[in-house]
């Protein structure tokens, strides 16, 4: 019973999850009311605030979707450190603007929304992780603590895509990456290819 119970469950959140997404990209995220959710996705209201707390709760679970891809790609055909790293920043940030609307709601709900910060933080400690695990493969001149040089990397990633946001200049993004990932990597004496 429990496993009819929990499926069930995982159905009606990934319905609500689903009509928001196409409702929020259709027509933005502050036109789009809880009440259009749940008539989307055919639940009552009450059951909405069963499975999110609020309406930019749902961002949440997008932006750890979005940015899922990215984390787990294979870079075996990318020799150099920095290219990998772009590689990705890239992929991240593909999958999170291939939802613009769902991208800017994220954004500008983050700072009053827990759920959101939460993953977030997530998401940053995975790409640390990730590149950790790179940086400490590659070759440099002398040692360097790989997770501390990574830590700057990602602080570099999250800082210019935060940037290019505030800005309007996202058409640059990709740029500003390539260079300063490249800068950083020459900095710490990366010999790689």
């Amino acid at each position: 019973m429990t496993g009819k119970r929990e499926s069930k469950k995982r159905a009606v959140r990934k319905a609500l999850y689903e009509a928001a997404v196409q409702l929020i990209e259709r027509d933005g995220y502050d036109a789009v009311s809880v009440d259009q959710i749940v008539t989307v996705a055919g639940v009552a209201k009450g059951t909405f605030f069963n499975h999110f707390p609020g309406k930019a709760d749902l961002l949440a679970d997008w932006y750890r979707e979005a940015m899922r891809g990215g984390l787990e790609m294979d870079l075996s055909d990318t020799p150099a450190l920095p290219d990998q790293w772009l590689a990705l920043a890239r992929e991240s940030v593909r999958g999170a603007a291939a939802s613009p609307h769902m991208w800017t709601a994220k954004s500008e709900q983050a700072p009053t929304t827990p759920s959101i910060q939460a993953v977030e933080r997530e998401m940053d400690v995975a790409l640390l992780n990730r590149m950790t695990e790179l940086a400490t493969a590659s070759s440099f001149e002398r040692p360097v603590n790989a997770a501390e040089l990574a830590d700057l990397a990602v602080t570099l990633v999250t800082g210019s895509i935060r940037e290019a946001l505030v800005t309007g200049q996202a058409d640059r993004l990709d740029e500003t990456l390539a260079a300063r990932l490249r800068a950083l990597c020459r900095l710490a004496g990366y010999t790689g290819p």
